[in-house]
């Protein structure tokens, strides 16, 4: 298993391509109409989920927050934020806070889709948005708001061993959430419950000519 961290940017000099069939597989795996939420009392917002190949095939691009950002400090989160009155919709949104939070630049990025809206305690409304990176793309974070950027690798996410289901007390009312703990990272909360969504979409790994194989 291979983490890749930054405290300030990842850049590859060498461009890794997404092969025909593991596109595929991951298209396949994005619903057709993705579930919209319409709950006014909420706030709309969105993040990416970058996928980025690299050596050791495919990994999902991930932040850990400061511990100065106004909300969900130190927790590891996928580059996001709030729906802005100028974003023409939440792939905007998705992909300005992306090019805000590491650099990432919306050029070298493929969006192929939407997952559900999901809700969290925290009263947001998240879109997920669904893109493949370049692996070219040089990333750089943005102290105030992300203190490392962390790739997983797309296979460890669906090792059941490495996902669990907790359970957290918010002011009287118990919730069940989803965890995963990867290499020293504890991915929990909104984000991991859009991963194992994601994961749950994928199913399993396929066979040794499969998409992950032989890349």
């Amino acid at each position: 298993m291979t983490i890749n961290a930054s405290k300030t940017g990842i850049s590859k000099s060498s461009a890794l391509k997404f092969s025909g069939p593991l596109r595929n597989w991951i298209v396949s795996a994005l619903p057709c109409a993705p579930k919209k939420l319409d709950e006014p009392n909420l706030i709309p917002a969105a993040v990416l989920v970058p996928i980025v190949m690299r050596e050791e095939g495919p990994q999902l691009v991930l932040t850990r927050r400061t511990m100065t950002v106004a909300t969900h400090k130190g927790q590891i989160s996928f580059p996001g934020g709030h729906v802005e009155p100028h974003d023409e919709g939440p792939v905007a949104t998705a992909l300005r806070e992306a090019n805000e939070e590491i650099g990432l630049d919306p050029q070298k990025v493929e969006v192929i889709g939407l997952l559900d809206d999901t809700w969290t305690i925290t009263r947001f409304i998240i879109t997920p948005v669904v893109a493949l990176v370049d692996s070219k793309a040089p990333l750089m974070v943005d102290p105030r708001e992300v203190d490392v950027i962390i790739e997983v690798p797309l296979h460890e996410l669906l090792i059941p061993k490495n996902h669990r289901l907790c359970e957290l007390n918010h002011h009287g009312e118990v919730f069940t959430y989803h965890r995963y703990d990867i290499g020293g990272h504890n991915i929990w909360g909104a984000t991991a419950g859009i991963i194992h969504r994601f994961i749950s979409r994928l199913g399993d790994i396929p066979g040794p000519a499969g998409p992950l194989r032989g890349i």
